[in-house]
Formats: C-alpha cells, structure tokens, sequence
C-alpha cells in the first residue's frame, strides 16, 4: 500500500513538481497550501487533497500532518523561517511522522553568510537532528528557474542582464528537483540524517549559458552582468510577475553575491539526480528550450521589440527602498 504524503508549498517551483510526480505514480498525495488558488486546483484535478493552512499555524500544521507519515517540507521566502521550523518539528513530533524530506540550501554549507534565510537554515538543521526527526536534507545549488526572467530580453533584445559576475553554477531545473523529492518520499529511510546537493550535469559560467541561449533562440544573445543597483530595480520591477516581495529580493541581493564569489561552484557536479531518479540531469540547454517554448515572448517582432525595449530603459527609473531599508529586512 502506497504511503500517504503531504507536500507543503505543493504550488511552489519544487512543491508542484514533486505532488504532480508523486499523484502521476500513483501514490494519495495531500497537499498544504495557504488557499485554492489555480495551481492547488490543477493538483486537485490530478487527485490531490487539499489541506488549506497557514505554515505558521501550530493547529494548522497538526491537522494538515494528522494522516500522513511521510512530507516534504518546504519553507518559503517569508521571514522567522527557523521559529517556524520549531512549529513544524512539534507538530510532526506531535503526529509520529516517519520520514521530513527538507529544502535546505547550498550556502548554508558556508560559515560566513549574510543572508538571515540561510543562517536560519544553517540553524534548522540543528533542531530537527535535536529533535531526532528522520530528516534528509536537500542543499540544491542556484536553481535554473531563476535564470529565466530575462527570457523575454534574451528573445527580443538578444541580451542577457544578469549579476552573476564570473561565478559558475551546475544549475538544477524544477522538474529534476521534484522527481528527487519523489524518489525520496517513496523511499526515505536509506538517506536518513544525509545532505544532498542537487545540481545539473555541468558548472557554466554566464557568458555560457548565454551562448546556449543563442543556440536555441537562433540569435546572438549577449550577457551583460549588471550592476546591483539594477539588478535591485529590475525585480522590484519584476516582483510582482515573478511572484518576488521585498523580504525575498532582500535575500536574493545576497545570494548574488555569493554567485560571483563562486560559491556555489564548489563541490561541482554530483550524480545525485540520476541516483535517486535514473535519469540524467536536465541539461541547460534542455531547460532553456522548455523556457523558450512556453514564453509568451517566443514570437519576435516589432511591436514585442518595442514593447521590451521600452521595459528594459525604464528599469533604471523604478523606484526601490534603499540598502538600509532592505538590509532591515535581513534581521
């Protein structure tokens, strides 16, 4: 009999992924989510139960948990992340859970760390091995998704505006990542108390990845590794497409940083992926075609020329609370 799992932020990059995975091989899948919003819906159609809750909520938390063994806990991009892993260990401790898959982080490897998401990472991970949870850590490097909001300026434009400097990253696509979480929820026990660092098949610095862009858009695209100041402006301008709030543009401002330093470099390729799936790693130039096919921008022509190039002159122009006032979100 296929053990029950709940999947907590089931209509996040990973969480959507893995519940879509889990309810294709057949296996009862519930899912935790703050309302039915059309991602919940979609799983719900594929049999998904729906737990409406807040991660926040001890009372929430132990119903949601009250008839599944297995989860994959997933905190989201919200502060006071290591206060409500402390509600969730009581609650699953509360509710006998068998096995937590978590989403950690590759930085949270590092001692030196200004981002306060992945010292309280860092820190999570001493509590559920305080608090004897049958846990597997996941330390994925920079996910690809988060490569793709320049996909419409790579078409149209043929530029690719990013911060990454010279650092290098063996990027891991969504769909990868929610076939691990499967994997790891069908079969948990083996990788009990283990770290395991998800990448791609291959570290590409930004000028390669820009390349491969060409390749699949069948024209030049340049990089052009912008300044912070732009960066900050261009996903406040974003935010609101790209699903971003300040307090998360607060941490990705340091996770930048980390990419030029080339941190998430270290360690390189792991064959994890294939391990625990049987498949290779999407390759990056697999990802970009998925992203290329499913833009709204994929049609090149004057009127989505002008249309960009009216977007990418007014990034300099949006207004964004000052260093002080991101850096007061980082505490």
């Amino acid at each position: 009999m296929k053990e029950k799992v709940l999947i907590t932020s089931a209509t996040g990059k990973t969480g959507f992924q893995a519940a879509s995975q889990l309810l294709k091989d057949g296996y009862p899948v519930k899912i935790f989510v703050r309302s039915r919003s059309a991602k919940a819906l979609e799983l719900e159609k594929m049999g998904a139960e729906i737990a409406p809750g807040d991660l926040t909520n001890y009372d929430d938390l132990k119903n949601a948990l009250s008839d599944v063994k297995r989860v994959y806990y997933c905190h989201p991009f919200m502060p006071n992340l290591l206060g409500n892993t402390k509600t969730f260990i009581k609650a699953a401790k509360e509710t006998n859970i068998e096995a937590v898959v978590n989403m950690g982080q590759w930085l949270a490897e590092f001692d030196d760390e200004k981002s306060i998401h992945t010292n309280e990472t860092k820190a999570a991970y001493y509590l559920f091995e305080k608090e004897k949870i049958n846990v597997i850590h996941l330390t994925p490097v920079f996910f690809a998704d988060n490569t793709f909001f320049v996909t419409e300026f790579a078409i149209q434009l043929g530029i690719m505006p990013l911060p990454f400097g010279k650092g290098r990253n063996p990027a891991i696509s969504n769909e990868d990542l929610g076939l691990v979480i499967a994997s790891l929820l069908k079969n948990p026990a083996p990788y009990y108390g283990q770290k395991l660092r998800l990448t791609g098949p291959k570290s590409l610095s930004a000028k390669e990845m820009a390349t491969i862009f060409s390749k699949v858009i069948g024209r030049k695209v340049r990089y052009i590794n912008i300044p912070e100041w732009m960066f900050l402006k261009a996903a406040f301008m974003f935010a609101k497409d790209f699903g971003l709030d300040a307090f998360t543009i607060s941490q990705v401002r340091h996770y930048m940083k980390e990419y030029q330093l080339n941190k998430f470099d270290i360690g390189g390729a792991t064959n994890i992926v294939k391990e625990l799936t049987g498949k290779d790693p999407d390759d990056f130039e697999t990802i970009v075609k998925h992203y290329i096919n499913n833009s709204p921008y994929k049609k090149r022509n004057i009127s989505n020329w002008l249309s960009t190039m009216k977007e990418f002159m007014s990034i300099p122009f949006i207004s964004t609370p000052g260093l002080n006032k991101l850096e007061a979100l980082n505490k």
